[in-house]
């Protein structure tokens, strides 16, 4: 696959429906084509494959077949980018507005010393309607500098809106199933990376899945990730903070 300043992956199993909103989004897009698309399925059979076969002429490389799950498509996903920048938007995510690509093209032409972008999301329901800004319905702050130290009390920014260089960007921890894209920005950002946000709002997210799905078995993974990465004691005292927090917050998020 020819090499591009930027490549966005989309991974999808049985989630036709989600995958068509995704596509259309994309293709809706007010960019040049200078970045590339990739596309992993699972070996769907929902009507996916068919679709898929449809839209061939869009992607710059496809495959679909049998995996370990979320995270092991993706890993087939990175593997195949050498250089260049990487942006997950999988089945059911969509892009904000008809600029977010040539936005993060101009960001990344125009800031040749940045690591990683980032912004902010919608959250959206099935329907894609909007519930709001992750900004405004976290109690944390979305982080004006985003670091290691800004995941301490809990994620801030989505997974669909933080695009890294592909050589910082390493293989996710099939350990873990429901909260892997933590651990992976977690890993990515103790390096000390330069980030940079991009003021526009970039992706969707649409509520409710796998990790939704499985929120218990997440959020054990979650404390489990944070403790790694932060200590024991330190991931205690900030997970006493955060149910305060929550409990006094009105947010479900």
């Amino acid at each position: 696959m020819r090499e591009f300043p930027l490549t966005i992956i989309t991974i999808n199993y049985n989630n036709l429906n989600g995958l068509k909103a995704t596509v259309q989004s994309v293709l809706e897009q007010n960019a040049p084509k200078n970045w590339a698309w990739v596309l992993i399925d699972g070996a769907s059979n929902d009507g996916s494959k068919e679709y898929i076969s449809d839209m061939t002429s869009h992607f710059d490389y496809i495959i679909s077949e049998p995996d370990l799950g979320i995270y092991d498509a993706m890993n087939k996903g990175l593997k195949q980018v050498k250089n260049g920048f990487v942006w997950f938007l999988n089945s059911g995510d969509r892009l904000h507005g008809k600029n977010a690509i040539y936005d993060v093209l101009q960001a990344i032409d125009n800031n040749s010393e940045v690591d990683c972008f980032y912004s902010d999301t919608y959250f959206v329901d099935e329907a894609y309607n909007r519930i709001g800004l992750i900004s405004d319905l976290k109690p944390q702050k979305f982080p004006l500098e985003l670091t290691f130290e800004s995941f301490r009390y809990g994620m801030n920014i989505c997974h669909q809106s933080f695009i890294v260089k592909r050589t910082l960007a390493p293989l996710y921890n099939l350990e873990y199933r429901q909260a892997a894209d933590i651990n992976w920005i977690l890993e990515i950002l103790k390096n000390r990376p330069k980030c940079k946000q991009v003021q526009s709002v970039l992706s969707e997210f649409q509520t409710g899945g796998s990790s939704t799905q499985n929120a218990r078995r997440a959020m054990k993974e979650r404390y489990k990730i944070l403790e790694r990465h932060f200590g024991f004691i330190p991931n205690l005292l900030a997970h006493a903070w955060i149910v305060m927090r929550r409990f006094f917050s009105s947010g479900k998020y």
